[in-house]
């Protein structure tokens, strides 16, 4: 059966966070609110991350968090992950769902592209993101994308979206406005030394905002 997207989307991997403190610093933010979490390892060899993938699996399955890994589904499949997030240059939606099946995740990187996201709606997929609104630390030289187009894709699709980059506690009530879905959190939640806290106090304005619509 396919796990239920939440609305608090975590996403680190190790080449930003030291291996030592990597697993401990994911248990938090899912204790403190992170409801999937997206492993995220570039540059590493598939050994290594189905290695390191193996042991997020643990964790997440711990706490009924949905797991997802980025870019490659096979190593979803491998590892027994939720399902799969694609970027521009990964597996097209097709692909990755003859790979997974009916019952895992597909979620699609979007940028700016409106007609991106139809494209994935059209070929299956089940969420879209959108990056990013905000100057983010993870991509700082990346052109910030309109709020129109978060808008209209909240208003035209069927499936949820998400809003990633540059996301704090002090501009996540500008999302959230929109309507979106929900959102995708690295920096702020993952430079934490303790996740738990930054996750919580996120949660805690989706749960008010949630509460007024």
């Amino acid at each position: 059966m396919k796990k239920k997207l939440r609305p608090l989307y975590g996403i680190a991997g190790t080449g930003s966070i030291p291996r030592g403190k990597f697993l401990h610093r994911v248990e938090r933010a899912i204790l403190g609110g992170v409801s999937v979490f997206q492993l995220r390892e570039k540059n590493k060899s598939k050994k290594e991350i189905i290695e390191i993938a193996k042991e997020v699996k643990k964790i997440c399955s711990a706490y009924n968090t949905v797991f997802i890994i980025n870019d490659n589904p096979y190593i979803a499949k491998e590892v027994d992950a939720d399902g799969v997030h694609l970027g521009r240059d990964d597996f097209d939606v097709k692909t990755a769902r003859e790979v997974l099946g009916e019952d895992s995740i597909i979620g699609v990187s979007c940028y700016d592209s409106f007609e991106r996201a139809e494209d994935a709606q059209k070929n299956g997929a089940d969420y879209v993101s959108f990056s990013s609104p905000f100057k983010s630390p993870t991509k700082p030289y990346k052109p910030l994308t309109p709020w129109d187009v978060i808008e209209k894709a909240v208003e035209d699709l069927e499936i949820p979206v998400y809003v990633i980059g540059g996301i704090n506690r002090d501009n996540i009530d500008e999302v959230l406005k929109r309507k979106a879905f929900g959102v995708c959190v690295i920096s702020c939640i993952f430079n934490s030394e303790d996740p738990f806290f930054p996750a919580f106090e996120l949660k805690e304005k989706i749960l008010k905002n949630k509460g007024k619509n």
